[in-house]
């Protein structure tokens, strides 16, 4: 298995679920989102260090609340974008080129230790590499409320984090991408940008990122599910 660093953003907002504080300080099944997110890299031994980005205002309850992670190296104070923050803890790293990083959402608790070992394999591989799954529904482009084209399904997937490349290239796509001043939609886009191909690893459906009121209900019940039986 791939040794990988990883990067979490967790300078999430509540607002879409009437929260008036980060949503990962929300607590589903006894533990807060960020708790079970940073638990899966935790608990792999192929995780050589995490890292996230945070809100300034946050960061003495993220200190005390994952005190017990010995992983964790360093909450980096975040900037105003996902991207912005995302650059600057990759500036803070102190990685070989060549070693991997991912970057993870905070708010994607349920992704497998089997489906990042997968994708930091295929980045050792490939240079980069994204998780994501195959659409399910029919997608259709719409201009005015008027159907302009309907996609084929068989090429479209949906993509999810983890996202990663090594160190490097995950630092010159940002670094060419602030220069540009161009935002990407995620990472991997960010890395297109940069003239790097970008290997799609097939996760799956369970790796929800939790957002509304609804993913939390939803996050409780695959809790419940993943309590019944040994789930890596």
């Amino acid at each position: 298995m791939t040794n990988y660093h990883v990067i979490i953003p967790a300078a999430g907002k509540g607002t879409r679920m009437g929260r008036t504080y980060n949503k990962l300080l929300i607590e589903v099944a006894q533990q807060t989102i960020i708790e079970h997110t940073v638990t899966i890299f935790q608990q792999d031994p192929s995780c050589k260090g995490i890292y996230l980005a945070i809100q300034p205002n946050d960061r003495e309850q993220l200190t005390k609340l994952l005190a017990r992670f010995d992983k964790v190296k360093k909450l980096v104070e975040g900037g105003r974008e996902r991207q912005e923050s995302i650059h600057k803890v990759i500036d803070e790293l102190d990685v070989a080129v060549d070693d991997v990083v991912l970057v993870h959402d905070g708010a994607r608790p349920f992704v497998t230790q089997s489906v990042i070992h997968t994708l930091a394999d295929a980045i050792q591989t490939h240079g980069a590499a994204v998780i994501g799954v195959k659409a399910k529904d029919t997608i259709k482009v719409v201009h005015d409320q008027f159907v302009t084209e309907t996609l084929e399904r068989q090429y479209l997937w949906q993509v999810q984090t983890p996202q990663g490349a090594t160190y490097g290239v995950l630092k010159q796509a940002y670094n060419m991408a602030q220069a540009e001043g161009i935002i990407g939609t995620d990472d991997a886009s960010l890395l297109e940008h940069a003239g790097q191909s970008v290997f799609m690893v097939e996760g799956n459906y369970d790796n929800i990122k939790v957002t509304t009121e609804e993913d939390l209900t939803n996050a409780q019940a695959i809790i419940e599910k993943r309590s019944e039986t040994k789930h890596v």
